[in-house]
């Protein structure tokens, strides 16, 4: 890279540091948030303050780095986690720039394709939602895009660098599939970048050279890539670790085979994989569509699609089907998991169509400077400008500024509560909003934070047992477990609690 070029990479890194920084910063939570679908940041913050577990599959790739940054003498824990989620999401637009710009790198303005493609992708709604929030897929973004880049840097990979290749390729992938499980849909592309399987060409002269004769295999280069991915997933070893302390959040209380196995499986949801009704598979593809045009809007969409069809760029063809790959096999799961928040599982596939942008852009700016010098520069301006405006009319609705409702409903809850009161809690938004009020706040640890759909598992009530030495919990009940509980702790105020669009709170 020459210097000219390196200091306009250096340029650009800057400018997207600057620019989303003070977009995310305006828009993020102060605090805790049930904006954009937040509602698990409760048990995130809670268990990264209790060095405790959250709901399945654990985390721990999360909880690891999140508890390093949560260090960080910053205003509230909640406002470090939502800093966090910022922070890895402009590390995901940067790592996206970076892969464009190397994936053209043979052409002129691929640093302007590679930036336009990354605020493209930082400013998508669905990106920027989840990066001013608590949740795993800030996160999750930016080591999806990390594996991106890697895939980049491996195409002209120089063969003395090809172990350490192998190395930080299985590592990575493996510190993903510690985050978030739907990273096994990244492994096909991590098994198969920088060289590992490629085609053979033809020895066959005349017409049927450029024909391929099979498959080449790097049986070594696939070994060191899955001895990392094992080194990766190592960290799921903070569970049980974490579990052994009985922590006050401890999903699964994971210190045996069994309940370790139950936990990082994430059993609990797998019902939801591909089981949505026939009836809404329609309706779901319309969403899809829809989402799909949302995130880069008209212009954005054209661009890509033009890019797909019409780029000159002869490498790119080796790209492709691992582009296809992603794109296809993201949206089928969201598209077929059933769950009202499944378009998050679509950030993989919106980061690929952002990558298209940008080839498109890169074509358009290069036809336009054949006409004049600097065409392709305004024309890149222009494409752009068009490209943020819609950011404009997204503000709203990924704003998480002024989201106060979590920290209104928990100072409510307290406020209500009777000293000594059993606090029954219904639903992820009022059990995590609670548990983050007494666990991270340590406000009325005189009551007791009741989940009464945990109640018939063995671990939750030994841990409630352990949490709450005062709190009688029955070993057994036949049905009525919530009415168990307030048997057998008589004279104790009884409060039930959950969040449905109105807080509800009753005390008796």
């Amino acid at each position: 890279m020459t210097n000219s070029r390196s200091s306009v990479h250096w340029i650009l890194v800057g400018i997207l540091i600057l620019s989303l920084g003070a977009v995310y910063a305006a828009t993020l939570a102060p605090g805790l948030s049930w904006a954009n679908n937040g509602a698990d940041g409760g048990d995130f913050i809670s268990a990264v303050a209790t060095r405790g577990i959250p709901h399945p599959t654990g985390y721990p790739t999360y909880l690891l780095l999140a508890g390093v940054f949560g260090m960080i003498p910053l205003g509230s824990l909640a406002f470090r986690m939502n800093l966090f989620s910022a922070v890895c999401t402009i590390a995901a637009a940067i790592m996206v720039y970076c892969a464009v710009a190397r994936f053209l790198a043979e052409r002129r303005l691929s640093w302007l394709a590679g930036g336009i493609a990354a605020f493209a992708f930082g400013l998508s709604p669905l990106v920027w939602s989840q990066a001013v929030i608590t949740e795993a897929y800030g996160l999750q973004t930016l080591l999806v895009a990390l594996i991106v880049y890697l895939w980049s840097y491996g195409i002209d990979l120089k063969p003395g660098r090809l172990i350490i290749y192998d190395i930080v390729s299985g590592l990575v992938a493996g510190l993903a599939l510690g985050n978030h499980l739907t990273s096994l849909l990244l492994l096909p592309v991590v098994f198969a970048m920088g060289g590992a399987i490629t085609k053979e060409p033809s020895e066959t002269p005349g017409r049927f050279q450029n024909r391929s004769r099979g498959w080449k295999i790097n049986r070594a280069s696939l070994a060191r890539r899955f001895g990392a991915l094992l080194a990766g997933l190592l960290v799921y070893l903070a569970l049980p670790l974490r579990a052994m302390a009985n922590p006050p959040v401890n999903w699964g209380d994971p210190v045996t085979l069994q309940n370790f196995l139950t936990l990082v499986s994430g059993r609990l949801y797998s019902g939801l994989v591909f089981s949505l009704p026939a009836d809404y598979i329609l309706p779901r593809l319309q969403v899809w569509a829809h989402l799909l045009s949302d995130q880069f809007g008209w212009l954005g969409l054209a661009i890509g699609i033009y890019g797909l069809l019409f780029s000159q760029m002869q490498g790119l063809k080796r790209i492709y089907p691992g582009l296809a790959w992603l794109f296809i096999v993201f949206s089928i799961f969201s598209i077929g998991y059933n769950s009202y928040d499944s378009d998050v599982y679509l950030i993989p596939a919106f980061l690929v169509a952002a990558i298209l942008v940008g080839v498109g852009v890169l074509e358009l700016v290069e036809w336009a400077s054949r006409w004049r010098s600097w065409g392709g520069i305004i024309t890149g301006i222009v494409i752009l400008i068009g490209l943020i405006v819609p950011a404009v009319f997204h503000y709203p609705q990924v704003d998480a500024s002024h989201d106060d409702r979590a920290e209104n409903f928990g100072q409510a809850v307290f406020r209500s509560a009777p000293a000594q009161a059993i606090i029954f809690t219904q639903g992820d938004q009022a059990t995590f909003a609670v548990r983050y009020f007494q666990y991270v706040l340590h406000q009325r640890p005189d009551v007791a934070l009741v989940v009464a759909n945990l109640m018939p598992y063995d671990w939750y009530r030994a841990g409630l047992a352990f949490t709450y030495p005062t709190l009688h919990v029955p070993v057994q009940a036949d049905q009525d477990w919530s009415g168990t509980v307030i048997q057998a702790n008589p004279g104790r105020p009884v409060c039930e609690v959950s969040y449905l669009q109105v807080a509800e709170i009753s005390c008796h």
